[in-house]
């Protein structure tokens, strides 16, 4: 069977299986290889880098939302009910993808990034009640998050071939180390300015950024017509790629939960307000390194990494989280945890881009995030829920501990098996 580095040789430089016979006069010339580098794609990866920072780092941030809500706005709502506008944000956010990545595939970055950014801004500065929080954060938020990262994710790939996993890795670096310190700076900004005006000023720090995104990023492939509708599941077809995508949503079905409950977790372990906070924080500058570090997946195979990350994702949630009765253990557990989890999430997009051809990258990884949004739009309000059953105490974080981490080595098993259909030999780089 062919090696992965065969198979994206081939893929890289095969032309389009739709295009016109060599007879006809409007075929394509055969795209040349990613450049690997240069001024245009390190300043897209650059770029890329400024609009996760933004995007997902808030979206990360949604832990110290949950924990806010839960004793100020909407401290007359279960945690559950809470979660769903972070579960609603997630859906929109991957499921968009169905369509944002079509668009990106024949439009180009800009013609998402920049109404996407408008929508984003539009989205921070807009929440008072409930169903005002469900309206902006959730649905708004959701929609131009998914316009800002799905093209963000996806342009990487079309500049690099053997650095995939690292340019992809640095962008989505960007969304840890957003993570880390949006929680910081919200905090404080709450505590000195108020909630809404928190908000407002969040707003004009992500306006200036995810413009000097849109600024640097560039798309590299020719427009091209966008794909039929009708053609958009068919690479479900393809067993080794319906396996990935099912096993990436299983790991994020579980993978999640510790963004949205570590902060009420460490409250209910009888952590100050303040140290509450940042233990989200610090599970996201865990995750800034294993983002980085998900670089290696080039060295020892995309594939490789991503089902290594999510056995251990799941192992920490079963051996750690469950039985972890302090907060200086939820400390270490953020850490390690927000590690092998920030190497996963880097690797979506590289590890669905093996499998693509150049002008299918964006529709391919658009549809493995449309599926992996049904799995993160129940994901939160299920361990809420189990948070109730346990009576809100350490009982309901180690139920939500079993779902969770069952589900992601359900989904370290699949992404095996992917893998396995591209290579039966285990040592081999993949």
């Amino acid at each position: 069977m062919s090696t992965t580095q065969d198979i994206e040789k081939s893929v890289a430089s095969a032309p389009d299986s739709g295009a016109s016979t060599p007879s006809t006069p409007l075929t394509p010339p055969p795209l040349p290889p990613p450049p690997e580098g240069g001024r245009a794609a390190w300043l897209t990866v650059f770029g890329g880098f400024c609009a996760a920072f933004v995007q997902f780092g808030l979206a990360n941030a949604f832990g110290v939302f949950q924990g806010y809500y839960e004793t100020h706005q909407l401290a007359a709502y279960s945690p559950s009910t809470i979660s769903w506008i972070g579960a609603v944000q997630q859906f929109i956010l991957f499921f968009g993808g169905l369509f944002t990545g079509r668009l990106f595939d024949a439009y180009g970055a800009q013609a998402l990034l920049i109404p996407g950014s408008v929508l984003f801004v539009l989205s921070l500065m807009m929440t008072s009640q409930y169903y005002q929080f469900m309206l902006a954060q959730g649905l708004l938020f959701g929609l131009g998050s998914a316009m800002v990262f799905h093209p963000v994710v996806a342009v990487p790939s079309q500049w690099f071939l053997r650095r995939r996993a690292l340019a992809t890795s640095i962008v989505v670096a960007g969304s840890g180390l957003g993570g880390t310190l949006w929680p910081i700076a919200l905090k404080r900004l709450i505590d000195e300015i108020g909630f809404a005006w928190a908000l407002r000023t969040a707003g004009f720090i992500a306006l200036a950024l995810l413009s000097l995104g849109a600024a640097c990023i560039r798309t590299r492939l020719p427009r091209r017509k966008a794909q039929p509708y009708t053609g958009l599941l068919r690479p479900l077809k393809e067993a080794h790629f319906a396996l990935l995508a099912l096993g990436i949503s299983l790991a994020s079905w579980g993978m999640f939960m510790p963004f949205f409950f570590i902060t009420t977790h460490a409250a209910a372990l009888g952590a100050s307000s303040n140290m509450a906070f940042y233990t989200l924080a610090i599970l996201n500058a865990g995750s800034t390194l294993g983002r980085l570090f998900a670089g290696v997946g080039d060295r020892l195979g995309r594939l490789n990494t991503i089902v290594g990350g999510s056995l251990l994702t799941g192992v920490l949630l079963l051996v750690f989280w469950i039985p972890l009765d302090s907060v200086p253990a939820l400390i270490v557990f953020g850490v390690l945890f927000g590690f092998v989890a920030g190497s996963i999430i880097s690797l979506v997009p590289p590890s669905v881009a093996q499998m693509s051809e150049p002008h299918e990258i964006g529709a391919r990884v658009g549809l493995t995030y449309a599926i992996l949004a049904f799995f993160t739009l129940s994901g939160p309000p299920i361990n809420g829920a189990l948070l109730s059953a346990g009576g809100g105490g350490r009982r309901g974080y180690q139920y939500a501990g079993v779902f969770s981490g069952v589900v992601v080595i359900a989904g370290a098993g699949l992404l095996l098996a992917a893998r396995l259909r591209i290579n039966k030999q285990l040592w081999a780089v993949v």
